[in-house]
């Protein structure tokens, strides 16, 4: 009778202890909202550190997918490209059907061509985008991808379309 009390009392406490742990735990919401101010504080690090937590911990979260976007982004705000490529191409792999997905994939190809120079990994990057993309992205960014492909390795004062615009 005795070790059956105390074993009730274990499981009792053990209970109580698993469910404030639990209390404690940070939504994917709540650590993507504090990563978004941290990113606005310039707390770039610290920012990059909370998103990767958000990804492993929430990966099916509906926020994993703009947390990894943002990862990227941060990357490439930093001027770390290769870290932001991979960054991005992660969002792409990962979560495929999502708008990020698209988002990412553009920008894979704009870091080529506009950062990197690499205007062969440029235009293969913006072809997957039409590939892809073309039927769910938003029309100006179809357009865009059109205009850089069009324009790869152009000197900006040899776009028609730029023409009168002071550099």
């Amino acid at each position: 009778m005795f070790i059956n009390r105390v074993k009730s009392v274990k499981i009792f406490f053990i209970s109580i202890i698993l469910f404030l742990i639990g209390c404690n735990s940070e939504s994917s919401s709540d650590i993507l909202d504090k990563s978004k101010n941290l990113i606005n504080e310039q707390k770039y690090s610290e920012a990059i550190l909370e998103l990767n937590s958000l990804v492993k911990k929430y990966p099916d979260s509906i926020e994993a997918p703009e947390a990894q976007y943002l990862i990227a982004d941060t990357y490439a705000f930093l001027n770390n490209y290769d870290d932001a490529i991979s960054a991005y191409k992660l969002v792409v792999k990962e979560y495929i059907s999502s708008k990020s997905a698209i988002n990412a994939q553009f920008m894979l190809g704009y870091i080529y061509a506009n950062f990197l120079f690499n205007y062969d990994l440029a235009k293969k990057e913006y072809e997957i985008f039409l590939e892809k993309f073309s039927s769910k992205a938003d029309t100006n960014l179809i357009e865009s991808v059109k205009f850089e492909l069009e324009n790869l390795g152009k000197d900006l004062k040899d776009i028609p379309e730029l023409k009168g615009i002071s550099w």
